[in-house]
């Protein structure tokens, strides 16, 4: 006769205050995990808030697989007359499972797939007789990963909402440029935060930036001007290929940055200058809004590439405005970064 090994349930129902104290300590060192099996109650109304702790808790996303509809209308004592138990239940694998199929003959620079066939599976459930609690269970166990690896795993979260509050924070109220604000969040996370958390990349903040249609800082100091001679418009709309180059320290204000965009003209064998802009914001609105008024203005109209160090700011302003063009990166700046 064949045996199986059940779990006793947890009798008590969590809250999000509280769900950390139903997770175990796994082999990663500050990533927590859900014993396989082990059934967990938590309260109806806090059950996705749950649900989004446990997995950030235990350096996993978990994504719908499978959902069966909540019955609406069905009351509980016409689903006891009709022997319906459940209520709702919802079942969510790994975010990392399945497998990919690699296209490396059609793409020589192909990244690594985060697909790992990992098998896990948890379960939601909701009954008629219990609508104070929902059951979450892990069914299926993870297998050849560890969640949380630093090398393996962490790499393929998104990262957590508590970060994704603070960025949204800090783009509405601080003064701060993209750059400052990812170091500071990094510290933070280095010093408070779970070792199961994401870090912080430039990609996260122009997201939400885009997303909200935010700014920087609404700091009334702030300010941005361009300008150029007839001579050098004539120069940049017969060009092609430009270079753009940020020059810190120009003045006795630390904050203060001068741009220049360049041309390589033909006759002197070197660059020449055709558009300034001083500014004393760091962020890439300056950036963005002085491209698209060269090019409004027809003095700037679809270059084939655009030379920049490794700035991420000049990158994500150049892509917003001219789609099409091709960036090249300084190799200077590329061996010193």
């Amino acid at each position: 006769m064949s045996t199986v090994n059940i779990t006793p349930m947890n009798k008590k129902i969590y809250t999000l205050a509280t769900i950390s104290e139903a997770l175990e300590y796994s082999s990663i060192p500050g990533v927590m995990t859900l014993r396989l099996n082990n059934t967990i109650r938590v309260r109806t109304s806090e059950w996705k808030e749950c649900l989004v702790e446990l997995g950030e808790s235990c350096a996993i996303k978990w994504t719908i697989c499978n959902s069966n509809k909540r019955c609406t209308d069905i009351t509980a004592e016409e689903a006891k007359n009709s022997g319906i138990k459940m209520c709702f239940s919802q079942k969510y694998s790994y975010h990392c499972s399945g497998t990919y199929e690699s296209k490396t003959e059609m793409r020589v620079v192909q990244k690594r797939t985060k697909k790992n066939k990992c098998p896990a599976l948890l379960c939601v459930r909701e009954f008629f007789k219990t609508p104070e609690w929902y059951e979450i269970t892990l069914t299926k166990d993870h297998a050849d990963h560890t969640p949380g690896d630093i090398c393996e795993d962490i790499h393929t979260l998104s990262l957590a909402k508590k970060y994704l509050h603070e960025l949204s924070q800090q783009l509405e109220q601080s003064s701060k440029s993209a750059s400052q604000i990812r170091i500071d969040m990094l510290r933070a996370i280095d010093r408070y935060g779970r070792s199961s958390d994401c870090k912080v990349n430039y990609y996260d903040i122009w997201n939400l930036m885009n997303k909200g249609n935010m700014s920087y800082s609404p700091n009334t100091n702030a300010f941005a001007y361009g300008f150029m001679s007839p001579t050098q418009q004539i120069k940049m709309r017969n060009a092609v290929s430009f270079c753009l180059d940020a020059t810190h320290a120009i003045s006795g204000k630390i904050d203060e940055i001068l741009y220049t965009l360049l041309v390589r003209d033909k006759e002197i064998g070197r660059g020449w200058s055709v558009a300034f802009m001083v500014t004393n914001d760091r962020g890439v609105g300056p950036i963005v809004q002085w491209l698209q008024f060269l090019k409004s203005s027809l003095l700037l109209i679809n270059p084939q590439q655009i030379t920049i160090d490794c700035c991420s700011a000049e990158v994500h302003a150049i892509q917003t405005t001219f789609p099409s063009t091709q960036i090249q990166f300084c190799i200077f700046h590329v061996t010193q970064a």
